[in-house]
């Protein structure tokens, strides 16, 4: 068995106000490392476990408008690289610079309905990444302020739906000198799904859990942030007498730059 490492998804003191709807529009520049291992335990098929591991660096332009109630998002993946070893094709690589998403982000910060322009299997894996760097910081929220979201994610072509629970914590930090917001999330998320694939259909069943940690600008978005995850899955495959498990495990920071 031939497991794809984008199987699922892959798969940021003192008196400080939140983002609002009413923050300034504009344009911002991140640098996205991202590295992620993928295990699979072939135990079942009369093999050992087969290990896919994949590093990338990928550089994003986001611009906003206001928008009724919040404001509209467009991102322009500029370019990516993936180190070598990776099971991606150089040219899928190259095909994904220039990828474009559009989407919504109102008043509680979450980004909702990023959507690709047009079809990229390698761009299409990342909307989730994308997602990870606005910080959902809801509206009001202080210093000291908590609370919990509960979000539902369809991939998409992938075919996996995601239920994740997130509590959130805010606090105080500096960056570059100057006072900041500091925002952390904790999660646990229950995965479900059907794919298609080159060996027949496979079922997805699991669990997962993550944090991220972002600094917040006064604007709300992020100055900066860090994440990690880690996914357990049962997949049921045809060619397979028995569930295999899978094992993914996900590390990244996410790099304002000047």
């Amino acid at each position: 068995m031939k497991a794809r490492s984008w199987i699922v998804a892959a798969l940021g003191l003192g008196t400080l106000t939140a983002w609002s709807p009413s923050a300034a529009p504009g344009l911002k520049r991140y640098k996205i490392d991202v590295k992620t291992l993928q295990v699979v335990n072939l135990t079942a098929m009369g093999q050992s476990e087969q290990r896919v591991e994949i590093a990338s660096t990928g550089f994003v332009t986001i611009t906003t408008s206001d928008s009724a109630g919040g404001q509209a998002v467009t991102i322009v993946l500029d370019s990516l690289q993936v180190a070598p070893g990776a099971p991606i094709p150089p040219d899928a690589v190259k095909s994904a610079a220039g990828a474009t998403w559009h989407g919504f982000r109102p008043a509680n910060g979450r980004m909702k309905n990023l959507k690709l322009d047009g079809e990229n299997p390698v761009a299409g894996t990342v909307a989730g990444i994308l997602q990870e760097i606005f910080p959902p910081l809801k509206a009001g929220a202080r210093e000291g302020s908590s609370w919990t979201d509960t979000t539902d994610t369809d991939t998409g072509n992938s075919g996996v739906m995601v239920r994740t629970v997130t509590n959130f914590l805010t606090s105080g930090d500096t960056y570059n000198g100057a006072k900041v917001l500091k925002l952390a999330g904790a999660s646990s998320s229950a995965i479900s799904g059907t794919q298609e694939s080159p060996q027949g259909s496979m079922s997805f069943e699991g669990t997962g859990s993550g944090t991220t940690t972002w600094l917040v600008g006064s604007d709300g978005y992020s100055l900066g942030s860090t994440y990690s995850s880690k996914q357990s899955l049962s997949i049921t495959a045809a060619i397979a007498p028995e569930p295999l498990p899978v094992e993914i495990t996900t590390e990244g920071t996410v790099t304002l730059l000047k």
